[in-house]
């Protein structure tokens, strides 16, 4: 395979989940910077090149002059009608809650509602969850409507403004929001500014990361 190492380099954080955020905060550098490097607006060193790769799990690469990276490792880059569908779970509230320390593991697929397609790329267990209320009904812009099922990915690590699927031990309830941070806080975030904001705490449990949603019309 052969291409650009940014391009390559921005397929590679996709698939992993990994933000620019993240790679500043391992190779102690400003955001702005990978920013700059990953839309080729500034050219970094090799060594730079080499570390970034690395955090994103490629070790055996060649960059030329132009660079062109090549390496052997495989990536999906086909068009999304020849993309892998695979089929998901779709579970209830009361299993996700009753079995929230052994959620993901085989034998509660069992239990599924029903199995929903999807061509996402999921890194760890997924599985669909059907939205309740309307706290992710945003009055303008960006929403998820009540009814909506989700799909989560467990295998991802949670980033800022991801949407995220909670479990509160204090309340024995679930709750679907957007992560941000407030300083050294860590909040809770709906997308409706009518449902209240929390701040996570130790008694919620990130349970998995949103990655698609689609509006179930039976």
């Amino acid at each position: 395979m052969l291409m650009k190492w940014n391009e390559f380099a921005k397929i590679r954080m996709k698939d992993l989940g990994v933000t620019q955020e993240k790679l500043s905060e391992h190779l102690g550098i400003t955001p702005g910077a990978i920013s700059h490097w990953l839309n080729a607006r500034r050219t970094p060193e090799l060594e730079e090149i080499a570390k970034i790769l690395h955090l994103l799990k490629i070790d055996e690469f060649r960059v030329d002059s132009n660079g062109m990276i090549s390496t052997s490792e495989p990536f999906d880059e086909t068009p999304c009608n020849t993309k892998r569908i695979r089929c998901y779970p779709l579970y209830s509230k009361e299993l996700i809650i009753n079995s929230i320390e052994k959620l993901g593991a085989s034998d509660h697929e069992n239990f599924a509602i029903e199995w929903i397609e999807s061509g996402a790329v999921v890194l760890g267990k997924g599985f669909w969850y059907k939205v309740e209320g309307d706290g992710m009904l945003s009055p303008t812009g960006f929403g998820i409507a009540p009814g909506s099922i989700v799909l989560f990915d467990m295998g991802r690590e949670p980033q800022e403004d991801d949407l995220v699927l909670i479990y509160s031990s204090q309340l024995k309830e679930l709750s679907f929001k957007k992560l941000a941070n407030d300083g050294h806080r860590r909040l809770l975030v709906p997308l409706n500014p009518r449902w209240p904001v929390d701040v996570l705490s130790q008694e919620h449990k990130i349970i998995a990361v949103a990655i698609e949603s689609k509006l179930k019309l039976k």
